[in-house]
């Protein structure tokens, strides 16, 4: 089972992303795990693209069940790299100590991902996430 969409590029698609992948889960038939995590894992991947890639484009996600696993795909278009499977961990301790915000939506979706691979073609950005079900 496979279900591919593209979002606007706005923090308003959220509640449509968070739909999305509900809709992908009856759809696959998956009864559990509760969906959060991959929503939670989508939303943080998301917000960073808007955020930080000075595309215009709108944002291709895609799910697709492979056995006993979901792989989430995201795929931000003409922006520049940015390796999100690679960048640096997060020292917790130190963000809490000084209050700072920023770094830990990425160390989350790092923490709950199986599986992170990153792939740059032709300025297109694509983060694969493989999340096994049940986990």
């Amino acid at each position: 089972m496979e279900l591919e969409k593209r979002f606007p590029r706005e923090f308003t698609a959220l509640e449509s992303i968070l739909d999305f992948v509900l809709e992908f889960y009856k759809r696959s038939g998956i009864a559990a795990p509760d969906p959060s995590q991959v929503q939670l894992m989508i939303e943080e991947i998301f917000t960073n693209m808007i955020k930080y890639n000075d595309g215009h484009q709108n944002i291709s996600i895609r799910l697709r069940r492979m056995g006993d696993h979901l792989e989430i795909c995201l795929t931000d278009f003409d922006v520049e790299p940015f390796d999100y499977a690679s960048a640096p961990e997060v020292d917790t301790e130190q963000l809490l100590e000084r209050k700072q915000s920023g770094g830990l939506g990425l160390h989350l979706v790092k923490k709950m991902a199986d599986r992170m691979t990153y792939e740059y073609v032709d300025r297109n950005s694509k983060l694969t996430i493989l999340k096994r079900l049940g986990g």
